[in-house]
This record gives C-alpha cells, structure tokens and sequence, in this order.
C-alpha cells in the first residue's frame, strides 16, 4: 500500500469520499454501521490501522494534509456518538454488548495511536494495535 491509497481508504471508511456509489464506501468502517446490518467487519478496522502505517510519515509533517485528520476524527467521533447511550446505534438496539466492547475498543486504539503519531511518538503508537492482533488487549 502507498500514501495515496491510504488517503483514498481512509476516506472510505469515513464516508467523506464523493464516490458514494462505490462499494468501498458502503462496505467501510462508517458505512456498514449506517445502516448497520448486524455484523462488524473486523477488516475495516485493520485497513484503518496499516493505513496508519503507511502514513506515519504524512502524520509526522509539520503542515499535516487536513484529509487525514477529517477522515480519523469522523472516523471516531461519529462511531463513538452513534455507540453512546443516546446513540442512534445504541438507542435502536442494533448492537449486542460484544459488538459494542469491539467497536469502542477499535476507536481507542485508532485515536491513542494516531494522538502518539501526532506527537512523533512512533515508537509506541501502535502498542494497543500489537497487544489487539496478539490477544491481549482484552
């Protein structure tokens, strides 16, 4: 994967992509949950992680592309709003408990790795996605 395709997945998986007829925008970390069908796609969330990744570099800029940090923070924000309490995900009874525990734990690990990234701490920002793919986190 490269840089350009990192930027085109993260935008498909926050749904800011203009291409709304493409399948990857559908079947993204955001879309599969609008409307949510009743399966999580574990996928999503490690494509959302190697494109972190591969776009350590671009992160670590001091002018950093404005795109990836709308295409993480929706990413996050609107999982986090729609699994909260008062949440359309929530409040519609769409998720089991197990699917809830994944999904907000797949958004912490996002926002603690890119939050180190930003702050050029490479070296530890993938921690909770190692102890994840391990079977550790938990």
């Amino acid at each position: 994967m490269n840089i350009e395709l990192a930027k085109e997945l993260l935008s498909f998986h926050s749904c800011r992509n203009e291409d709304i007829d493409n399948p990857r925008w559908e079947n993204g970390f955001l879309g599969i949950l609008r409307p949510f069908q009743g399966e999580l796609n574990e996928k999503n969330f490690i494509e959302i992680m190697e494109c972190l990744k591969v776009l350590v570099p671009e992160i670590q800029k001091e002018n950093i592309d404005k795109n990836i940090v709308s295409d993480i923070m929706n990413i996050i924000y609107f999982t986090r709003n729609w699994v909260s309490e008062e949440g359309m995900l929530t409040r519609n009874n769409k998720l089991t408990a197990e699917q809830t525990k994944y999904l907000l734990a797949w958004i912490d690990i996002i926002e603690t790795c890119f939050i180190y990234l930003l702050e050029d701490a490479s070296d530890i920002a993938f921690t909770d996605y190692t102890a994840y793919c391990n079977n550790e986190y938990f």
